[in-house]
This record gives structure tokens, sequence and C-alpha cells, in this order.
């Protein structure tokens, strides 16, 4: 019975917060606005939406982004986004938001990135920042490859300079 109730407490839960556009059907506007009582277990439970289980071709492109300072006239690394800086629930969604910046025309989406870096680790005004890019691609194989060969392989990583801020009042 506990379980059945979980169920069906799960299925409410997920349904709250998939129904859009409710306007003018009242159940479902009712329903959608239950999701303030759900809230708190989507949030803590919804790793299921942010996995990429169900790609048909997975990543194969690993990115690091380092944060640097100029302190004395040097560049200094002062934090490296990648999966080991990261805590495991918002690994995919905050590496799959910084590959997704990547494109040229979200030049001003990473500067605003860096300004917020800026704001939440109360970084003075006046300070340099800059991005830089870190990637390898993970090699795609015809045959399968043994456990040796895998453990032998290393990344060729690329690197590139992107964007640099000064740090200002907002």
């Amino acid at each position: 019975m506990l379980i059945g109730a979980f169920c069906l407490w799960h299925i409410a839960a997920i349904f709250s917060y998939s129904i859009y556009h409710v306007e003018e059907v009242p159940v479902l506007q009712w329903i959608s606005d239950q999701r303030s009582f759900f809230r708190p277990y989507v949030l803590t439970t919804s790793q299921w939406q942010r996995w990429n289980l169900f790609s048909p071709d997975p990543l194969r492109r690993v990115i690091e982004v380092d944060i640097e300072q100029r302190i004395h006239g040097q560049w200094i690394r002062v934090y490296t986004l990648n999966e080991h800086s990261i805590s495991w629930w918002q690994r995919a969604p905050e590496l799959k938001t910084m590959r997704r910046m990547e494109d040229d025309d979200k030049e001003a989406l990473r500067e605003r990135y860096l300004l917020d870096y800026c704001r939440t680790r109360d970084i003075p005004i006046g300070t340099q920042l800059r991005m830089i890019k870190r990637w390898h691609v993970i090699p795609k194989h015809e045959k399968i490859y043994d456990t040796e060969w895998w453990q032998n392989w290393q990344p060729d990583w690329n690197e590139h300079i992107d964007v640099s801020v000064t740090c200002t009042a907002t």
C-alpha cells in the first residue's frame, strides 16, 4: 500500500510539472496550481530529467572551463569548471549550459557568466577575469576496442582563450 501511495504521489508530482498552456482548461489550471505543493519533491528528485541516458549519439566531447584572474600582471587559475568541481546532481545541467554557451553568437552570455562569477564570489570591482575553454573528443570506433587500449588512451586536449571581462558593480 505504501508503494502504491508513493507511485500515485510521484505520478501526480510529475504530471503537475509536465502540463503547460492551461489557461482555458479549468481542471488543468487547478492541477498546474498545485506545483508549489509538489515543488520540493520534484526539485529534489528530478534527476531523471537531467540524464542523457536515452541519447542515440551520446556526447563524446569532454569540456573544462578555467576562470583565470589577473594578479600582479600574471594570469592565475582560480577555478576550473569540470566534472570534478561540480556536485554530481548539478554536473549534467552545468556542463550542458557551458556547451550551449560555446557558439560564437553567445559571447555576451559568456561575458555575463564571468560577471556573475565576480558578483557571486565578491571579487573586487576592477579585477580582470578571463575564461579559457579546454576540450577533447572521445574517439568513436567502428569495432570494439579492448579494455587495455582504453586504459592506455590519453586525451588530446585543445585549449582556447575565450572571453575577458573586468569585474563591475553589477
